[in-house]
């Protein structure tokens, strides 16, 4: 973790990229053997000014990841707010055509709905979509465009869904083979992004998050600012909570520190792999023979922040136990006796 954050901090990326470990020890109590797993995750979400330093650092990081097992690395360029929009390629017009781009012109106004006929979250926005054109859309003319692209299997699918519901002011595009989820992480949706008469994103996120996008429009038309979380431009109390500066407060990332120390967390952990769950798997063997269940599991989470050279420390212990009530009884007297730690218990039973 400490060469990483080096390597991180060297390219000036430390506020844009997080390290985190993950230690998993399994002890499967009918079991004869203790699983003790470790990854390391390194990831990063970059706009598009810095996908040199970006690709600087993947260079940099290959070797060193290279040394470690169970590693992985994933840092990419992503569109955000604040980034210029990079036209949506190769979607198709829901009733039919070829395959074509989503060209921005200067002066528009866009939202750009990703959404899917299956998704009940999405069927509210959508027919908001269709009621601000129904109300506004004389007034807005040409130069507001609500863009519609399905992520549903089919195109079919979703030309009977919007002539069933008479949705069809926005202009409608399935996704079929383009890789727009991908350029514009988009993970689930309704996700929608708004941008402006310069082509520059300024909003991207959950359409819930602006409570009036037909202020949003009118402004944005006007070649004025938005603002808010998922803008590019947030208030100035959304920016000082984000840094948990409000109210003249400290820093919530000074708080947030773990009061866990790595070293001892590990050491406790060693010592459950090596001696406690072994003894456990031996004297309660017969027990959890009788279990549809019987595990003992040390799950340590450690992220770094790279921005603040502090980590936080999540360490828990989860005791997973199904099967008769006399075996759960016996097991559970035996791990309160004999496994010990700083850790949060988790009991599934």
């Amino acid at each position: 973790m400490n060469k990483i954050y080096a390597i991180v901090t060297e390219k000036g990326l430390q506020n844009d990229v997080k390290i985190k470990i993950q230690r998993e020890t399994v002890a499967a109590l009918a079991a004869t053997e203790v699983q003790d797993k470790f990854t390391l995750e390194v990831t990063g979400s970059l706009k598009p000014e810095q996908e040199e330093a970006g690709n600087a650092l993947k260079e940099v990081l290959e070797p060193v990841i290279k040394t470690i097992a169970d590693c992985s690395y994933k840092v990419s360029v992503s569109l955000n707010a604040g980034s210029q929009y990079k036209p949506i390629q190769n979607v198709v017009p829901i009733k039919g055509g070829e395959p074509m781009n989503l060209d921005h012109k200067e002066g528009e106004v866009w939202l750009v709905d990703f959404w899917a006929t299956w998704c009940p979250p999405c069927q509210a926005p959508m027919q908001h979509n269709e009621d601000m054109l129904a109300k506004n859309g004389t007034k807005w003319g040409e130069n507001l465009k609500i863009v519609c692209v399905s992520i549903d299997q089919t195109a079919e699918a979703v030309v009977k869904h919007c002539d069933k519901k008479d949705w069809n002011r926005p202009h409608h595009y399935h996704r079929a083979k383009s890789d727009c989820s991908q350029v514009y992480s988009v993970n689930g949706v309704p996700h929608v992004m708004l941008i402006d008469t310069k082509g520059k994103i300024v909003f991207k996120g959950h359409p819930a998050n602006r409570s009036n996008l037909e202020e949003d429009f009118e402004t944005l038309l006007k070649g004025e600012e938005i603002f808010g979380s998922g803008c590019e431009f947030e208030s100035a109390e959304a920016k000082a909570a984000a840094s948990g500066e409000a109210a003249g407060g400290d820093n919530a990332e000074a708080s947030a520190e773990s009061k866990l120390n790595a070293a001892d967390c590990h050491a406790a952990i060693d010592t459950f792999a090596k001696e406690t769950a072994p003894e456990l798997q031996k004297s309660l063997n017969e027990h959890a023979k009788k279990m549809a269940r019987a595990l003992c599991v040390m799950v340590y989470e450690e992220s770094f922040n790279c921005a603040t050279g502090k980590s936080t420390i999540d360490w828990k212990n989860y005791r997973v136990l199904m099967g008769p009530q006399d075996a759960i009884d016996e097991i559970k007297k035996q791990i309160e006796e004999n496994v010990k730690g700083d850790y949060e218990i988790v009991l599934r039973e």
